[in-house]
């Protein structure tokens, strides 16, 4: 199921790639508890930091929980949690929504470019693959779509080969964590950004860096009209 890393590249990104590859597989089922720091080590050939780094970026995209003393769990994403979640965001203020947007417009608009120039055939069938699991699940496995949502989007800037870009989305995805959980729990969103994932691989498989950069565009402002709209109905309740 997993394998020693690169000695080069970041080291906690690739293990982070692998353990959400083998969620989306259904390798590592939900619940299930990750091995002992110790066996990590031993199975990805790297030192304890690197897989307590790794951790930490698991557990900021919500994809881990970990336990003080008894180790890392695979979040099982049931419904209390998503309503735990979606309680939370009432304090988000659109103006942090509208922000955090921004960047992730100017982060992704130019990575989906890098990524149709620079991708090669082994990148394109990985991300080909994610929308493909996506389609297949249609509308009846909303977590695991949550993580190939994430999976995908960490592709494409993995593929681009600029490792700063790759720690700036990883960021992004933290902060964005509970935003995005936000957006996808509106009725049929999960559907739709399959759909717009599905238009921006056939950019980048067709290498036109210009389409790809407007699907992706259209994509994220699909996503935060969404985010913007729960938000809306929030403030006619109260």
């Amino acid at each position: 199921m997993f394998e020693p890393v690169k000695s080069y590249g970041n080291l906690s990104e690739s293990i982070v790639n692998q353990i959400m590859h083998a969620i989306n597989n259904g390798e590592l089922i939900r619940g299930a508890k990750l091995p002992p720091e110790r066996e990590m080590c031993t199975i990805f050939s790297v030192s304890r930091t690197v897989i307590r780094d790794a951790l930490k970026i698991l557990a900021g995209l919500g994809v881990v929980t970990i336990r003080q003393g008894m180790g890392a769990y695979i979040n099982e994403g049931d419904e209390g949690e998503d309503v735990s979640r979606l309680a939370s965001l009432l304090n988000i203020s659109r103006g942090t929504i509208e922000e955090l947007y921004q960047v992730r417009e100017v982060v992704e608009s130019q990575a989906v470019i890098w990524c149709t120039q620079n991708a090669n055939e082994k990148d394109l069938q990985q991300i080909k693959n994610i929308v493909r699991k996506g389609k297949e699940l249609g509308d009846a496995g909303e977590s695991k779509l949550a993580l190939l949502d994430a999976e995908f989007h960490l592709k494409i800037v993995e593929a681009t080969g600029n490792r700063v870009l790759m720690r700036l989305m990883i960021n992004l995805l933290y902060l964005l964590g509970e935003n995005r959980a936000r957006a996808l729990m509106v009725p049929g969103r999960q559907r739709l950004s399959v759909l717009d994932h599905e238009t921006i691989v056939d950019a980048i498989n067709h290498r036109d860096p210009d389409l790809a950069q407007q699907r992706m565009l259209s994509h994220l402002a699909n996503v935060r009209a969404a985010i913007e709209s729960v938000a809306q109905v929030t403030e006619d309740w109260e």
